[in-house]
């Protein structure tokens, strides 16, 4: 099956298998499905554990078989492995069981009832974008460029994936020099940026040392602003990080989210998504062979058929009729696209319709009632809901559910690392157009002064970008014009949108606003909530906890304090 997919050979990164002890071996084998290889299943830890190793892996720069080992390793997890005997007649009578359910009931919601943890560690951005493109049954975790130093190398290689079609191409060459280009500058100016950062923003804006009497108070403050300055400089030179940057992704999935994102992989334009997709089939079949049925069998290929077929028609009617649109040149960052002009009544309605106690009115009838007296609609929708401007309210308290009827789309033009901050929102519809080298995103801190020479530099790479980009994108091989999409940095803009109900919009934007967010995602928030307040002027309460501030400096300072606060209470 998997020899008509064009899957290659070779993982496209230099990986070396880490090396374990024999006992470390011993130990990892009770619970990862291979110890030597990028992409692996977990399974016989707590739920609570493997969550937490998962946290740990956006902060850190190992792998989570090293995080395991390192500090979450307790020899009272022998308890959660079952003897293998058993194990091995349960999956028996687990089988016949799903076999029957499929072939009686052709239902496969059975395997919402299970989940599993899957790790990929060495992935490209578009690779992890392409994982993460599953909303339904999946959650995520990512290491973050906020707090993880992306500049290291492994030998002499830098951490970019080497893109199968590109690594058997005549443009390898460049393709290297230009990926070395990007992490040289990365790592030059992540210095710069500190030191520019520590003069706009030092100490002294946050507290006064001088004051503080308690040596230990003092280390907690310095401590905290070293951490936020660091992840301040890392938001500020990440835009010079190439997509093929690899990171390591840990996944949680539903059965039916791991067969629908392995079948997804495996259709995938990227020769990179389709190993993976290969490589977490294998991995997860050793734990829960019986969710992916659907994988190696009529099925998977007719829904993998099916998927493709279906990208390949939109492709080809895009292109025939887009070609013959007149092309407006719209550079706005962040557009409102739709809202539903019937918002009140159906809101309204919906407060009606579900609130009822002592009648049993129709949503027809209500509904009906609503367009006729649509002066009193705003009275009902706030008198439902609790004032959310008191203090002790705050984003996770979240909208009644009446407020999931209305939907709202907005176009945003922002850089690509934007867009993977975003697209990470689980309760909206988010698409993306194909990255492209054309247009950059830059910094107002790039303009300052002291951060001439990171703006000059940052021009120079996006030239070199374009020049890259547009020989692979006009290759004559269409895999490797495919492939072009890895030639961009994180500074890239690309356009995406993202239409979510009302509900979802508040608890979106309270979320992306807060002091301690990318100042990128802040201000793109800001201007969206403030379009759809535009639209739908007296629901502008309903947003009270959106955070206005514009900068906040180090943002991350506050929260550090409290961390280092807590971590001192920690015997």
């Amino acid at each position: 099956m998997f020899d008509k997919l064009n899957i290659p050979q070779k993982f496209p990164f230099p990986y070396k298998s880490e090396i374990y002890t024999p006992k470390e071996q011993k130990i990892l084998s009770n619970f990862f499905t291979n110890i030597d290889k990028p992409v692996f299943a977990i399974y016989n830890l707590p739920q609570e554990v493997v969550g937490a190793m998962f946290s740990r892996y956006s902060r850190s720069d190992k792998s989570v078989r090293r995080l395991f080992l390192d500090e979450f390793w307790d020899s009272s997890f022998g308890q959660y492995k079952m003897n293998q005997e058993r194990l091995g007649k349960a999956r028996e009578r687990t089988a016949v069981f799903y076999k029957k359910v499929f072939a009686e009931f052709g239902d496969d919601s059975v395997i919402q009832m299970g989940s599993v943890h899957i790790a990929f560690e060495f992935i490209s951005q578009i690779a992890g974008k392409a994982i993460e493109d599953q909303r339904i049954g999946a959650s995520y975790i990512e290491k973050s460029t906020r707090y993880v130093d992306f500049g290291k190398k492994t030998g002499t290689h830098y951490l970019h994936a080497d893109v199968p079609e590109i690594a058997r191409s005549k443009y390898y060459k460049e393709f290297c020099d230009w990926n070395n280009l990007a992490f040289d500058l990365y790592n030059k100016h992540l210095e710069t940026a500190i030191k520019f950062l520590s003069k706009k923003y030092p100490i002294e804006n946050f507290a006064d040392i001088k004051k503080i009497s308690k040596r230990d108070e003092i280390e907690r403050i310095e401590k905290a602003y070293q951490r936020a300055l660091r992840a301040k400089a890392f938001d500020t030179i990440r835009i010079f990080l190439p997509t093929t940057v690899v990171t390591n992704l840990g996944a949680h999935f539903s059965g039916q989210a791991a067969e629908n994102t392995i079948n997804k992989m495996l259709i995938s334009p990227h020769a990179e998504v389709r190993l993976l997709g290969k490589m977490a089939y294998e991995e997860l079949n050793k734990i829960s062979p019986n969710f992916l049925q659907n994988i190696e069998s009529d099925f998977g290929s007719l829904a993998r058929n099916y998927r493709s077929e279906t990208r390949k028609l939109q492709e080809k009617i895009s292109d025939k009729f887009i070609k013959n649109m007149e092309k407006e040149e719209n550079l706005n960052d962040v557009k409102i696209i739709d809202f539903d002009k019937d918002f009140d009544i159906k809101i309204a309605s919906q407060v009606l319709y579900t609130g009822q106690t002592k009648t049993y009115l129709s949503k027809r009838q209500i509904v009906n009632w609503c367009k006729k007296n649509r002066s009193l609609l705003p009275k009902i929708i706030f008198a439902s809901i609790t004032d959310r401007s008191r203090p002790e309210i705050n984003r996770r308290h979240k909208l009644p559910r009446a407020f999931e009827q209305a939907d709202v789309e907005v176009e945003f033009f922002k850089d690509f690392g934007i867009y993977r901050d975003l697209q990470r929102n689980r309760l909206s519809s988010t698409e993306r157009l194909s990255l492209n080298s054309e247009y950059l995103e830059i910094p107002g801190e790039y303009k300052e002064k002291g951060m001439e020479e990171v703006l000059s530099d940052y021009l120079k790479l996006h030239k070199a970008t374009m020049v890259l980009n547009r020989k692979i994108a006009r290759d004559s091989n269409k895999d490797i014009r495919n492939a072009a999409q890895y030639i961009t940095i994180l500074g890239n803009k690309l356009r995406f949108n993202i239409r979510a109900n009302l509900r979802q919009w508040v608890f979106f934007s309270e979320l992306r606003t807060i002091p301690g967010g990318h100042p990128s995602y802040r201000t793109a928030m800001q201007k969206a909530v403030k379009q759809i307040i535009s639209k739908l002027p007296y629901l502008e309460k309903i947003f009270a906890k959106v955070d206005w501030g514009k900068d906040y400096g180090l943002g991350r300072m506050k929260s550090e304090i409290r961390t280092q606060e807590a971590l001192s209470k920690i015997k």
